[in-house]
């Protein structure tokens, strides 16, 4: 279940309260992300998600893991954001999953 805090927010400025509503979300592919990478900038942060898929081996030996040397891994979005759209972030995705693990394992 998504947190309701993600998928709407509300704006407060100058007394007027506007609500933001998300639209299209339901057109846009959902695509795994299994490998991601961060990092920042004087003002903003950079998230890259992306796919990496292989080697297809069983049980590799050492010596054949050399011979792969990289797996690749494809770019499947980029996302900047400000300082305060990431603590935001953090602060709603360190929720989303404590009650993810909590249903999962009964704990924290």
């Amino acid at each position: 279940m998504m947190n309701k805090k993600a998928n709407d927010e509300t704006r407060r400025e100058e007394g007027v309260t506007l609500e933001v509503k998300f639209e299209g979300s339901e057109n846009v592919p959902i695509v795994l992300a299994n490998n991601l990478f961060v990092r920042h900038e004087e003002d903003m942060f950079i998230i890259t998600f992306a796919q990496a898929h292989g080697p297809y081996i069983v049980n590799p030996t050492p010596e054949q893991l050399k011979q792969i040397g990289k797996i690749p891994s494809q770019v499947v979005a980029r996302i900047a954001v400000s300082p305060v759209k990431m603590k935001e972030f953090l602060d709603v995705m360190s929720d989303i999953y404590e009650r993810f693990m909590k249903m999962k394992t009964g704990k924290v």
